[in-house]
């Protein structure tokens, strides 16, 4: 069976670090070159974040029903959600999403019912999810969510949290956040960054699915 080979933070570093020229081919990178590096690699990816180039961190979690205002995550602090679904008896409902304003001007925050709207209050270390109306009482039903969790921080011994498919846009996307660090002038790193960027993008969408009528 084929496999795809991991790469740590550490490698992508060393390997953005040979491509401009900082470290020799048959050398290591210094703890300090590694540690300068690692951060600049870590606001990178915070950066692809920034501007959603992170199909691969949509996840999902469903959360057991109650009769609450609000609701914590398990998986953390989601980035965004993409869709909150309430399931009864097997079915899923959409639930429409509103602004702090909105959620704000309810008169009436427990009023009961079955949840239709959703408000998602994100702050810097925490995230509560709101739900209007609320259950007066619940069985089995849940909330089913899909979100965009945060691409996790850099840990330098650990596997970068990218697929594959990244690794080149990875290793040329530092080399050329790291040339103004070292005062190099390599316009051929930052091309070639952009290029890898543009095919890491490419591959990194979802189909979209078309039903042709007969007839």
């Amino acid at each position: 069976m084929p496999t795809t080979e991991t790469y740590r933070a550490l490698d992508i570093c060393q390997d953005a670090l040979r491509k401009i020229g900082v470290v020799a081919g048959d050398e290591e990178a210094t703890a300090d070159e590694i540690k300068s590096s690692s951060r600049a690699l870590g606001r990178m990816l915070k950066a692809w974040q920034a501007r959603n180039y992170n199909l691969w961190t949509v996840s999902s979690e469903s959360i057991p029903a109650t009769t609450a205002i609000e609701y914590s995550f398990a998986s953390g602090r989601p980035l965004d959600l993409t869709s909150v679904r309430v399931k009864r008896n097997g079915v899923e409902t959409p639930m429409m999403r509103m602004t702090r304003e909105e959620y704000d001007s309810l008169p009436i925050k427990s009023t009961t019912g079955i949840p239709t709207q959703f408000y998602f209050n994100r702050q810097r270390d925490t995230a509560t999810l709101f739900v209007w109306p609320v259950f007066a009482a619940v069985t089995a039903e849940t909330i089913e969510i899909t979100y965009i969790r945060e691409i996790e921080d850099v840990d330098i011994t650990q596997q970068i949290d990218i697929p594959s498919e990244w690794y080149d846009a990875a290793i040329y996307g530092l080399g050329a956040r790291l040339l103004d660090d070292y005062g190099i002038n390599a316009p051929q790193i930052v091309a070639r960054a952009e290029e890898e960027l543009r095919l890491a993008l490419a591959f990194d969408v979802e189909e979209s699915v078309y039903f042709v009528g007969c007839g």
